[in-house]
């Protein structure tokens, strides 16, 4: 039996003024997912931390200068002979127009609950798909609401990755 090589990743989520999530399509001759829909970011670098790792990528993938905030989730994706570990963070833009690389193909500000409409990267599916929604809320409040469809998928998740590793 071969053993996987572990590889690490990291991914932004990237919201507007209406809290919609910048997506990003692979292009179609990619080797990994190629043609499916994806969060920016991608390998860290050996001797280089998790967020120059991201604000590189990002910089390199679409132009844009970001500032990072929380980590809100992390998810794997099984590749050949390599299980590529995505820690995904929040971040804001900061400055510059976005401008993608040839590594991707078009771009897209969706809301998370839409997400599903779009073909994924299958680490982006399987975190998406372990995301707990309330659409039955009762709480009155709009603005409430709205912080609770953005925040609280992301915490199910942080939840599920911190009970794995305290699991003894």
């Amino acid at each position: 039996m071969i053993d996987f090589v572990f590889g690490l990743s990291v991914r932004v989520l990237i919201t507007d003024e209406d809290n919609k999530i910048l997506i990003l399509k692979r292009s179609t001759d990619s080797k990994t997912n190629p043609g499916k829909w994806e969060l920016p970011g991608g390998k860290v670098d050996q001797g280089e931390s998790f967020d120059q790792a991201l604000i590189r990528e990002v910089s390199e993938e679409t132009g844009l200068k970001i500032s990072l905030e929380h980590v809100v989730g992390v998810s794997e994706q099984n590749l050949h002979l390599i299980r590529a570990v995505h820690i995904i963070m929040s971040g804001k833009i900061t400055e510059g127009t976005l401008t993608l690389s040839n590594e991707h193909e078009g771009y897209a500000w969706v809301f998370f609950e839409n997400l599903s409409e779009y073909e994924l990267a299958d680490w982006l599916e399987d975190f998406v798909n372990n995301q707990e929604t309330d659409d039955n809320s009762e709480i009155g409040s709009e603005e409430v609401n709205q912080v609770t469809r953005t925040v609280k998928p992301w915490l199910k998740s942080v939840k599920q990755s911190m009970d794995k590793i305290l699991k003894p």
